[in-house]
């Protein structure tokens, strides 16, 4: 019986060890982030680009969602300091305006490893507009 539970702690180690030695698989986007100097919405544009692919173009046109995206929450964290739920609110129509520009920019497959990325999976549920 003592070998039995040894064996089993030892295993039980030696799992640990293994895990603790697993890498993420974007650590070499994270280095290079860290490695710059990046603002929010450079950040998830250079996100967006490296885990989607995107072309010069669709690039181009996430920035500018992305900068506009930004300025928008900014003004609604500042204009609703004191009520939480109108900023709440607010962000989710911001987010659910960026989803429907994303969807004419990105192809159906870029737009499924965004959900995917955000966390989001149900395409037909992208950012539901409560109101």
């Amino acid at each position: 019986m003592k070998r039995y539970l040894l064996v089993l702690v030892l295993t039980l180690i030696g799992a640990a060890s293994q895990a603790q030695g697993l890498g993420a698989t974007d650590d070499g986007l994270d280095l290079v982030v860290l490695s710059m100097d990046l603002d929010g919405p450079a950040m998830a544009s250079m996100e967006m680009k490296q885990e989607l692919s995107l072309t010069e173009e669709q690039l181009r046109q996430v920035a500018q969602l992305n900068m506009s995206r930004y300025q928008q929450l900014q003004r609604a964290e500042a204009n609703f300091t004191n009520d939480l739920l109108s900023r709440s609110r607010e962000f989710r129509n911001i987010q659910f305006d960026n989803d429907q520009n994303l969807k004419g920019i990105l192809s159906p497959q870029q737009l499924r490893s965004y959900q995917k990325l955000e966390g989001r999976l149900d395409l037909h549920l992208i950012t539901e507009n409560e109101e």
